[in-house]
C-alpha cells in the first residue's frame, strides 16, 4: 500500500475526471427531457463552472505529481504510448470543447436545439474520455490492469459519479423542481443505476481476480490484506449517492401551475360574504393577491434548493466510493 500512497494525487485525478467530465452527461439528460426557462438555463449556465472546476483540479494534482522525474517515470513506465497518448488527446478535446460550450452558452448564443446537440456531443466526448483512461491502464505491463474489465469500469464510475454531480448543478441552480415535471428523474435515476452496477461489477472482479491470481501461486494467502473493507466502502458510497438522487427527486414539483390552483382553493374556503368583501376592499385588490404571489415565489425558491443537501452528501459519498475504488486498483500493481 505504500506504493498507493504515493500516487495518491494519481488517485484523485482518476476518481475526479470521470466524475466531472460525466457531469456533462446527467446535464444533457436533463436538457433532452426538460425545456427550461431562459432565466433558469442562466443560472444553470453560471452553475456549470462547478464540474470544470472539479476537473481541474483534478489535472492540477496530476500533473504536479508528474512534475518531478521520477513521478513521471513511475506514471509512464509500462504504459503503451498509443493508449496514453489517446487518453491525452481525449483530455485535451473534452475540456476544449466543454469550456467552448460553457463560454457559449454563458453568453448566451444557444437556441433550445443547439443547446441539446452541443451538450449531447460534450456527454459523448465525456464517456469517451472515461473509457480512454480505462484502455491507457489497460494496455500497461501490470498483469491485473490487463482486461477490458479497466475500461469497463471508467464508463460506469463515469455514470455513477456523473449523474449525480450533474443533478447537483441544477439542484444549485434551482433548476431541479422544473426537471421534475417530466422524465428526468427516471432517466438520471435508470442513467446512474446502470453506471453502479457497472462500477461495482468492474471493482468487485478485478480483486477477485487479484485473489485468484495470488492463491494460485500462495495458496491459502490474501493477496490485499484489508483490501474488503474499500470494496464495502466503494459500494456502500455508490448505494448512498443512488439514496440521495431519490431524495432529492421526491420533492415538490415546480409548481408552474400550483398557484392558480392556490388561489383557487383559497377562494373556495373563504365564507361567500367574505369574499363578496374581499372583492369590494382596494386593498384587497392592490395587496392581496400581490402578497399571495410573493409569498408564493419564496416559497417555491426555498423548495428548489432544498435538494441541495441531498445532493451534496451524495456526490460526497460517491466520490469516497471512487476513490476506494482506486486505491484497490492501484494496490494491484504487482
Amino acid at each position: 500500500m505504500d506504493l498507493v500512497y504515493l500516487q495518491l494525487p494519481l488517485v484523485f485525478f482518476t476518481a475526479a475526471a470521470p466524475m466531472a467530465s460525466g457531469a456533462f452527461i446527467g446535464l444533457a439528460i436533463a436538457f433532452l427531457t426538460t425545456r427550461f426557462s431562459a432565466e433558469t438555463l442562466r443560472r444553470i449556465d453560471r452553475w456549470t463552472l462547478l464540474p470544470l472546476v472539479i476537473l481541474a483540479v483534478g489535472v492540477i494534482a496530476a500533473v504536479a505529481f508528474m512534475n518531478t522525474p521520477q513521478s513521471a517515470l513511475l506514471v509512464i513506465q509500462g504504459i503503451d504510448p498509443g493508449a496514453f497518448g489517446f487518453a491525452v488527446f481525449m483530455a485535451v478535446a473534452f475540456a476544449v470543447v466543454a469550456l467552448v460550450y460553457w463560454v457559449v452558452a454563458m453568453v448566451g448564443r444557444l437556441s433550445d436545439g443547439a443547446r441539446k446537440a452541443f451538450a449531447t456531443v460534450v456527454a459523448v466526448l465525456a464517456g469517451v474520455y472515461s473509457v480512454a483512461i480505462g484502455v491507457a491502464y489497460m494496455m500497461s505491463d501490470v498483469p491485473l490492469w490487463a482486461s477490458v474489465i479497466v475500461p469497463l469500469g471508467f464508463a460506469g464510475f463515469s455514470l455513477a459519479s456523473g449523474v449525480p454531480l450533474g443533478m447537483l448543478v441544477l439542484a444549485a441552480s434551482r433548476a431541479l423542481p422544473e426537471a421534475r415535471e417530466t422524465r428526468f428523474g427516471t432517466a438520471a435515476l435508470v442513467t446512474a443505476l446502470v453506471g453502479a452496477v457497472v462500477s461495482i461489477f468492474a471493482v468487485t472482479v478485478q480483486l477477485m481476480n487479484a485473489q485468484a491470481t495470488v492463491a494460485a501461486i500462495f495458496p491459502g494467502a490474501d493477496a490485499l490484506p484489508g483490501a474488503w473493507v474499500y470494496l464495502i466502502v466503494s459500494i456502500a458510497g455508490f448505494v448512498v449517492a443512488l439514496a440521495c438522487m431519490r431524495g432529492a427527486l421526491s420533492g415538490p414539483l415546480s409548481g408552474r401551475s400550483a398557484a392558480p390552483l392556490g388561489s383557487t382553493a383559497g377562494a373556495a374556503a373563504m365564507p361567500w360574504n367574505s369574499v363578496d368583501s374581499a372583492a369590494a376592499s382596494p386593498a384587497a385588490e392592490g395587496n392581496v393577491v400581490p402578497d399571495l404571489e410573493a409569498r408564493y415565489r419564496r416559497q417555491a425558491a426555498t423548495d428548489a434548493t432544498k435538494a441541495v443537501p441531498y445532493l451534496v452528501l451524495g456526490n460526497v459519498a460517491v466520490l469516497a466510493a471512487l476513490v476506494a475504488a482506486r486505491v484497490l486498483f492501484y494496490a494491484m500493481q504487482f
